[in-house]
């Protein structure tokens, strides 16, 4: 394992370092793909085919040093709650002087809410990701299990199975977690928000579940630290009815025009 979160990469790799928050981006060809299967957890039957155009995402999540640019830069609230449902102590910013957990730099920003991640995608001029996308960066058009491959490796994502209990520094299962583009931590650490509204299968981007007006719950893909391996996996959705969670963040996407 790596703290490093630029590890080696596949010499096909195409990067580039988005100029707005000066995160490292991978291209994403277009492809149709088979996106969900016909067996396991209901959200994600059936199996289907799904045209996506080529577009660039986010090496890792959004971490609490980058959203700190961001919120020093427009003023946006620091993720602080005090709620019921969500034990919130280790990842609390400090209200009055606007930082993150000490010993958290690296680490994904969570208790972000759908509209937070919305915010930020807008200030670093990019979008968050369909799920679409999502599913094709992580499975690629060969429709893997993992982002390394079909068969589930607990040394290899921040899953239950790890044992670390928390969240962790972005590339620390790098590079064996990675996707072969180097697409870091895409399934483990934390759930992430995309666009789409939860809705059953087959996926259509013209359906309306695209729409930003909407209203309804988004899909979060990826599972996180708390999952065990039969919701760790690439196939996994869930709906963000909780409005935010000590396992949810999020990373950006953006299309190549």
């Amino acid at each position: 394992m790596t703290h490093d979160p630029t590890p080696e990469l596949d010499h096909t790799a195409n990067i580039i370092i988005w100029p707005d928050d000066q995160k490292e981006m991978v291209l994403i060809p277009g492809a149709r793909f088979i996106m969900g299967a016909n067996t396991g957890d209901p959200t994600y039957q059936p199996e289907h085919q799904v045209e996506v155009a080529d577009f660039y995402l986010d090496r890792w999540p959004v971490t609490n040093e980058e959203y700190k640019h961001f919120v020093d830069a427009t003023g946006h609230p620091v993720p602080h709650y005090h709620v019921s449902w969500c034990d919130t102590s280790a990842y609390n910013w400090d209200p009055d002087t606007r930082l993150y957990p000490e010993g958290k730099a690296d680490h994904p920003v969570v208790l972000v809410t759908w509209a937070d991640a919305m915010a930020y995608a807008a200030w670093a001029g990019k979008r968050l990701p369909t799920e679409a996308e999502w599913e094709l960066a992580v499975r690629g058009p060969q429709g893997r299990r993992y982002p390394w491959g079909n068969d589930f490796e607990a040394a290899y994502c921040n899953c239950k199975e790890a044992g670390l209990g928390q969240t962790s520094p972005i590339g620390y299962f790098s590079p064996n977690g990675d996707t072969p583009e180097g697409l870091i931590d895409m399934v483990g650490n934390v759930w992430e928000w995309t666009n789409t509204l939860f809705r059953a299968y087959p996926y259509d981007a013209d359906d309306g579940r695209e729409s930003r007006d909407a209203a309804g719950f988004r899909v979060l893909r990826g599972a996180s630290w708390v999952n065990d391996s039969n919701v760790a996996h690439a196939l996994s959705r869930l709906d963000g009815d909780f409005v935010f969670f000590n396992n949810v963040g999020f990373r950006c996407a953006a299309s190549p025009e």
